[in-house]
């Protein structure tokens, strides 16, 4: 996007005016003029946006802004890298940031200021010429408009969220194939397999999952399995998963077992347990026969037809197993028709049925004529007309819903009119908001991305502007921008948090192609697939020295997966990312050639790489870096060179154990969030230093036993905090009731608890309190906040009648604890916001009372080792339960495997 990497070269350039180029003697003149340019030609960008679809002059002219706004950000970079190299040896940034750089230049590098200049001088004269053809061109300036602009957007947003949490996902045309289904999965002994096939968007996914959650399939089956094919997948991944959903999740042991398990035994094992027993798997997007042959061994459907399992599968090729004949039932799902596609429209649209404009009817129904009864497509046009109220709009939509694409640039030419409507939902998004679109194409296909980790990408990338006079953080407004994209449909909200909150998001595999193909053209990303066959030889056309983003998807083989040839064809890399990375090699010297090569980058995604020893000095190099994941990684070091990332906003380590941190982290002063291992160590057994990092507002996983606590209790600016505490409650006391620490999480020792059981009462910033041992105090409801929203207790009495209408939104609650807890009563009205319990190693429990009304939400109920003697009559109807050993009265729900395993 031009807009962005404009604006991300000017706040850059005028940081540098701000920070670092004063030192510059003769040079901060030019660079501030430099700036200038760039911020007077973003007036422009939003109006030549606009038009370069459809004129080819103005597309070149953006693309040529965008290239020198690029240029800008080499020349300055480079400069202060090359000072940065020559001197590193006097180890100048622990004395004092890159100002230091500069000095040093300005005393004793007059030729590289010359060059600096020289450089700037061409690049000013370049951006003069291209403002003067703005004139020619006939491009307006849109100096003044953004801002009303945006007020528009956050009313309208707003007004729409109020329905976003609460409306269920709405199903037309589908009723009666999930009867079908449900009846054929249940009644029909001759067929093992249900294919359900049709092109990509039709509802595939959404008829397999209503057919596997209906309750007559939930009654009939002892175990359910669900596997996401796509064309990536890996076959240990797909069948592992698949005995893991099989297997109940308190049966540690066998878990372990079959995690050991080679390829083979694994296809084996799974086979067996198909053949056993009665369970339903869903294999949702398998692509080609091919795929379906590297799993088939597993099934045993193809060689016994006597047995109870059976598998649902989806694809867009109807006759993808056709080898299995007559075994196999097909399904092809349809279009919509006229009259169910625009109810669908309406829906989405936010239309009121006794509200309809005759011409609004009209001119929908020709945009419907472009979806092709396709619901996806129809689903994200409702997206953009939902803020459009006028028949002038709606024909404005109109007009510019085709040719969006050319047809030499789509991999499926079957899907030309659908592409166009999506298509026009990006044109049709606020300026802001593109780049954030064309990001989200950089995740592999049906990736689950966590929104907390793509906020904080956005923000490194420049693509969320830092604004200390704002009233938002920046991670509220990336928030406000991922919500839009939800609400206009070109985002699925996959999860979403115990407050309603989005917590993981994915594209559709069609969107995502939108976002790519938009993204190729601009030259915004480029993406190396591996693991679907592309080889180095195919990527190096996509590879150049102005790309900024390169994502790889690696599989197997992390070393080869970028070559020595390759990193020297986009020497101006700020991302690299590496997604799917299984190997168990370690990959320390992989990740030292990086760092040599790539010193400009600002976000390094290394999740899940396997380093032995220490992470390499070289990283030190990297002084540029803002966001630095090494999440999932073992028994590494970090070496004390890190405290060279001056730049650094983010470090991510969460997931990864047996990790050794130098005790200089207190040193990255620009760190805002910083996810620290589950287990790790301090150099020389020293207390944890955080003292020194004043704009830190997100830390997780820290041990306040092991922390210097003065230091931690001085960060002004942290509003989230995630802590362990289980021996030394002093530490812990001054967090309670710190006026800047929005949400707490803790889990704590129930020594420390007993100790003071009221020390956490008038905590409103805790959300989360898991307390991990036995309470030995008398529990009284004021000893609880009544901000929690997940709660785990480990108790000597019953919990629920003391706490039920005590914490009014506690969402997530676990029960446990010692032989003493005879009975539990539940009132009408009691935790009127619980949706999940978990029961847990109470023994002598034989009776549950329950009123009727008494947590009316509850979908999802765990019970093991209790001695409960029957469910209660008033418990909520449809609910999902999982008991273990079973409880009398779980025939009326018929969701737990282990009732059935017990009918046997």
């Amino acid at each position: 996007m031009a807009e962005s990497a404009v604006q991300s070269a000017a706040e850059w350039l005028g940081k540098l005016v701000v920070e670092e180029v004063k030192y510059l003697y003769g040079v901060r003149d030019k660079v501030d003029r430099l700036r200038k340019e760039l911020e007077w030609m973003q007036c422009f960008l939003s109006d030549a946006d606009a038009r370069r679809r459809k004129e080819a002059l103005i597309r070149k002219w953006v693309s040529e802004i965008k290239d020198l706004a690029y240029d800008a950000e080499d020349v300055i970079d480079k400069f202060m890298l090359r000072v940065y190299n020559k001197d590193k040896h006097r180890s100048l940034l622990t004395v004092g940031t890159l100002k230091w750089f500069c000095c040093l230049a300005a005393a004793g590098d007059a030729t590289a200021l010359h060059e600096i200049g020289s450089d700037i001088d061409s690049l000013t004269a370049k951006i003069s010429e291209l403002s003067s053809r703005l004139q020619t061109y006939g491009v307006k300036t849109t100096y003044g408009e953004s801002a009303s602009m945006s007020t528009m957007q956050i009313r309208t947003q707003e007004l729409r969220r109020t329905y976003s949490h609460l409306e269920e996902e709405f199903v037309i045309g589908l009723e009666d194939d999930i009867l079908e289904l449900s009846n054929k999965l249940v009644n029909d002994h001759h067929h093992k397999m249900v294919v359900i096939s049709g092109m990509g968007g039709l509802g595939k996914t959404t008829l397999a999952r209503k057919v596997y959650h209906h309750k007559s399939v939930r009654k009939h089956f002892l175990g359910f399995a669900w596997a996401h094919i796509s064309q990536q997948f890996q076959i240990r991944s797909v069948i592992l998963g698949i005995l893991l959903d099989l297997i109940p999740d308190n049966d540690k042991q066998r878990r372990e077992e079959v995690r050991g398990l080679e390829d083979q035994q694994l296809h084996g094992k799974l086979y067996h347990m198909l053949k056993e027993k009665s369970y339903l798997v869903v294999l949702d997007d398998v692509w080609t026969t091919e795929d379906w042959n590297r799993l088939q061994a597993a099934f045993p459907i193809i060689n016994d037809q006597g047995i109870a399992s059976k598998v649902v599968l989806t694809s867009r090729h109807a006759h993808i197993v056709s080898a299995l004949g007559k075994l196999v039932l097909y399904h092809q799902l349809k279009p919509l028709d006229v009259e169910m596609s625009w109810e669908l429209l309406q829906k989405k649209a936010f239309i009121a049925k006794d509200a309809i404009d005759p011409c609004l009817v009209q001119l929908g129904e020709k945009m419907l004529e472009h979806c092709n009864g396709l619901p996806l497509a129809i689903v994200v046009l409702g997206g953009v007309l939902a803020n459009k109220r006028t028949s002038e709009d709606w024909q404005n939509v109109l007009d510019n819903i085709h040719s969006y694409f050319g047809a030499d640039k789509l991999h499926n030419q079957s899907y030309n009119s659908v592409y166009d409507v999506l298509g026009m939902s990006y044109y049709d998004l606020p300026y802001h908001l593109k780049p954030c679109f064309l990001h989200l194409g950089i995740f592999p296909e049906d990736f689950e991305i966590r929104v907390k980790k793509l906020y904080r990408m956005w923000l490194a990338e420049g693509i969320i502007a830092v604004d200390a006079k704002a009233l938002k953080s920046s991670e509220e407004i990336a928030e406000g921008y991922l919500n839009e994209l939800v609400e206009r449909q070109m985002v699925q909200a996959a999860k979403v948090t115990t407050e309603g909150k989005v917590k993981t998001c994915k594209l559709h595999d069609l969107m995502r192609e939108v976002s790519m193909t938009i993204g190729r053209e601009e030259n915004f990303v480029s993406v190396i697939d591996h693991i679907h066959g592309q080889s180095n030889d195919e990527a190096a056309p996509m590879l150049n020295e102005h790309l900024r983003r390169l994502t790889i998807y690696v599989g197997q083989d992390v070393k080869s997966s970028l070559p020595s040839s390759l990193l020297r064809n986009a020497p101006n890399l700020r991302s690299l990312l590496f997604f799917q990375v299984i190997e168990e090699e370690s990959n320390t010297a992989f990740i030292k050639n990086i760092c040599n090569k790539y010193q400009l980058l600002r976000l390094l995604e290394l999740e899940g790489f396997n380093i032995e020893g220490d992470l390499p000095q070289g990283i030190g190099n990297l002084i540029y870096l803002r966001y630095l994941n090494l999440s999932g990684t073992r028994d590494t070091s970090l070496p004390s060179s890190i405290v060279n990332l001056m730049c650094l906003v983010t470090l991510d380590l969460r997931r990864s154990s047996g990790i050794k941190l130098p005790n200089l982290l207190w040193k990255l002063k620009r760190l805002r969030h910083l996810n620290l291992p589950c287990i790790y160590e301090i150099e020389n057994d020293e207390l944890l230093r955080l003292d020194g990092l004043s704009l830190l507002e997100t830390l997780k996983g820290v041990n306040i036993d092991r922390v210097e606590v003065k230091g931690l209790i001085g960060l002004r600016k942290l509003r989230k905090l995630s802590a362990k505490c289980f021996s030394n409650k002093e530490n812990m006391l001054p967090f309670l009731n710190s006026p800047s620490i929005k949400r707490l999480s803790l889990w704590i020792s129930g020594s420390i608890f007993s100790q003071d059981s009221m020390m956490l009462s008038k905590c409103q910033s805790l959300r989360k309190l898991s307390i991990l041992n036995e309470i030995t105090v008398q529990l009284k409801h004021e000893m609880f906040p009544r901000s929690l929203v997940y709660l785990a207790l480990n108790v000597r009495q019953d919990p629920m009648l003391i706490l039920e209408h005590h914490l009014p939104l506690l969402k997530k609650m676990s029960v446990s604890g010692p032989d003493s807890v005879s009975h539990m009563d539940c009132s009408a009205g009691g935790f009127p916001e619980l949706t999940d319990l978990v029961i847990r190693g109470l023994p002598s429990l034989v009776e549950w009372r329950m009123e009727q009304g008494a947590m009316p939400k509850l979908r999802s109920l765990e019970i093991f080792q209790t001695g409960i003697k029957k469910l209660p009559d008033a418990l909520p109807k449809g609910i999902n339960i999982y008991c273990q050993p079973c409880v009398p009265g779980i025939e009326r729900f018929g969701t737990c495997p282990h009732f059935k395993d017990s009918l046997l």
